[in-house]
């Protein structure tokens, strides 16, 4: 252990320890924390899957330089995947009233056959294990696509990938986000979690991307016209996000029906509203306005900044998801915060490892690059 490893292991360490303890002193809050860890951290490994399988079935040959961070954003879904199942497993009764009310609510009642401990927890092994299972077989062809033969196989497992990825979505967000709130539900719920999924494996592509080439790490360097690529999705994306999140939010209001509105009534009272606000403002404010012009998009610090802005933006949305369902605001997030960090610090260690085999750049010493 270097000096540079040793004080990450001691925080990944000291986000253990508060965990644990959060597990004993207040369980649902360290259960809900490591839930919202858990799906920030799959859906930015999700992400990196869909931005690889949409580039795959389009036939896209821009992203060239950044097919190793993106392959790399994949490979971390193990981590995430593996929290998520801890989660389900073993705070499946602190999280989800529907575990506990099946009988005392006729509503929940009625959702008995879809809600139950068993079928949930198979679901989630069924959905985790198909996205791995793709994953691998997604990257291994795009590893392997270097002529035409090869390049039509890897298209046609990207088509599969996409066209199982709208319903396992579906199941899998409708489960571990919406039955917190087991009463709530809205039609635009599947969809929603899609573009934030998108939206953070663009930036977590861009983000790792830009690093690896500021340390000379990438076989060919990012040109300006990779990186206006990049800033236009990002851009392009942060606006679906937008309207996704608008749209929702629209009909529920102007329905104004009761089995609806509690879900924002909840986030938009009791102190959540700061943060209720603050998520569009991190998902499309900052990138819209920050990323409007050409010249912003091919910067690579400004790139890099939004990225991370970003980022931050699609933890606050997933902690929006399960924080309110918990309970009430807390002063400071602890243990969401606490085991976002450990799993991040967990995901960066897969990337690295799987960056070693990745042929540095000849190109440019770009190791002594000072922008990013």
């Amino acid at each position: 252990m270097n000096r540079f490893t040793r004080p990450l292991v001691l925080v990944f360490l000291v986000c253990l320890a508060l965990f644990a303890v959060g597990t004993v002193i207040d369980s649902a809050r360290a259960w809900g924390g490591l839930l919202t860890a858990s799906l920030f951290g799959v859906t930015l490994a999700l992400g990196g899957s869909v931005f690889i399988a949409i580039n795959g079935v389009s036939g896209a040959r821009w992203w060239e330089p950044v097919k190793p961070p993106a392959s790399a954003i994949s490979a971390t879904l193990p981590v995430p995947a593996a929290t998520l199942v801890a989660t389900l497993f073993l705070g499946l009764g602190a999280l989800y009233p529907w575990v506990h009310r099946a009988h005392e609510d006729p509503t929940i009642a009625a959702k008995v056959a879809w809600l139950n401990p068993p079928l949930f927890l198979a679901r989630a092994l069924i959905v985790l294990l198909l996205w791995l299972g793709l994953g691998a077989v997604l990257r291994a062809r795009l590893a392997a696509a270097n002529d035409p033969a090869s390049r039509s196989r890897f298209a046609r497992i990207s088509a599969v990938f996409l066209v199982l990825l709208g319903p396992t979505i579906s199941v899998a967000f409708w489960d571990w986000a919406m039955s917190l709130e087991p009463k709530w539900f809205s039609t635009m719920f599947a969809v929603y979690w899609f573009s934030g999924i998108y939206l953070g494996g663009i930036a977590a592509v861009a983000l790792l991307a830009l690093r690896r080439e500021g340390h000379g790490e990438l076989p060919v360097r990012l040109t300006d016209a990779v990186r206006h690529d990049l800033g236009k999705l990002l851009f392009a994306f942060s606006m679906f996000w937008a309207y996704i999140w608008f749209s929702q939010y629209l009909l529920i209001w102007y329905s104004n029906l009761p089995e609806e509105t509690p879900y924002f009534a909840l986030r938009l009272s009791g102190g959540w509203s700061t943060l209720f606000w603050l998520n569009p403002i991190l998902n499309f404010a900052v990138p819209f306005v920050v990323l409007m012009s050409e010249r912003a998009k091919k910067n690579r610090a400004v790139l890099a900044q939004v990225s991370i802005v970003v980022l931050l933006g699609r933890w606050v949305d997933a902690y929006l998801q399960v924080g309110p369902a918990v309970g009430p605001l807390p002063a400071f997030p602890i243990y969401a915060v606490a085991s976002s960090i450990a799993l991040l610090l967990a995901m960066g260690l897969t990337i690295g490892s799987f960056g070693r085999g990745v042929r540095p750049m000849t190109l440019e010493p770009l190791s002594r690059r000072t922008d990013f």
